[in-house]
């Protein structure tokens, strides 16, 4: 008698590593609009504040799954199922994900003018909007203007389930370090700061960045500088920065990997032009 075998079924890791298999690039390009408007706005707050005020947690890490996966998703012929969602997004800790929670955070995208949606046939089309919502979504590429620069948010988020286990005050946190150190190893930062500059509450920097540092991720530099009106004569200032996979040299790596591979596959797709035999020319 035989025995039936039960099909192998894809774990939710295995529907990640597919996912960024065909993105193919070992990061996700998040513009800096996401986190902050550019220095010409009256109000610098932009997405990332809204969603944190609102408590929009599953939606914001919805939004950067789909920005992983644009890559590839944009010349897919059929929407991907919400159940591929669902399992993509799950993990052993953190949200809890099934149909209504993913529904109620498409419709918190759309609300906030980072999606749009439609129906065809059973499934749902999606697709993304520019991070700060304005004007539809298009990759930043080389360019490198106010509003299409950009900072790498590695693969490493998803492989090593840190969405899953940082906190929205954390992961909020994380992308404004991310952002400020795209160009630099380190950033500066007190607490009053973070609602000026991007419309966070001193308390959720605070909670952010101390998670962050119990998790490793963030490094915290202490600075004694001249203060010469201070009581002192001196006052401390903090600096941060990301480590290991999410340090500026391994996403500076990631991003030169990746140019490098795209110039091996454009030389690759470029014809060569025969040569003229001059014997006969």
């Amino acid at each position: 008698m035989e025995t039936e075998v039960e099909p192998p079924e894809s774990s939710p890791a295995d529907t990640r590593a597919e996912m960024l298999r065909l993105s193919a690039r070992g990061y996700t390009q998040l513009r800096h609009v996401l986190v902050q408007l550019p220095d010409s706005e009256a109000s610098r707050e932009s997405t990332l504040a809204r969603m944190v005020r609102a408590r929009k947690h599953r939606a914001l890490l919805l939004y950067l799954l789909l920005l992983a996966c644009w890559p590839w998703l944009a010349d897919r012929r059929e929407p991907l199922p919400a159940g591929v969602w669902v399992r993509a997004l799950t993990a052993s800790k953190g949200l809890t994900w099934s149909a209504s929670t993913l529904s109620r955070a498409w419709k918190d995208l759309e609300d906030l003018g980072l999606i749009d949606r439609h129906r065809e046939d059973r499934l749902l089309r999606v697709t993304p909007r520019r991070e700060d919502g304005v004007v539809p979504y298009d990759p930043p590429g080389g360019r490198k203007d106010r509003w299409n620069a950009y900072f790498a948010l590695p693969d490493a988020f998803w492989d090593n389930e840190w969405f899953a286990r940082l906190s929205l005050p954390a992961l909020a946190m994380m992308l404004v370090v991310a952002k400020e150190t795209n160009a630099k190893t380190e950033m500066w930062l007190t607490y009053p700061k973070a609602e000026p500059w991007y419309g966070l509450k001193p308390q959720t920097a605070q909670k952010g960045l101390k998670e962050l540092e119990s998790w490793n991720l963030v490094h915290r530099r202490k600075e004694v500088i001249k203060a010469p009106l201070s009581p002192t004569g001196t006052t401390v200032r903090m600096w941060y920065s990301l480590t290991g996979d999410f340090g500026f040299e391994a996403r500076q790596a990631l991003q030169q990997r990746a140019a490098t591979e795209r110039r091996k596959r454009l030389s690759r797709a470029t014809p060569t032009t025969p040569q003229t035999d001059k014997a006969t020319s």
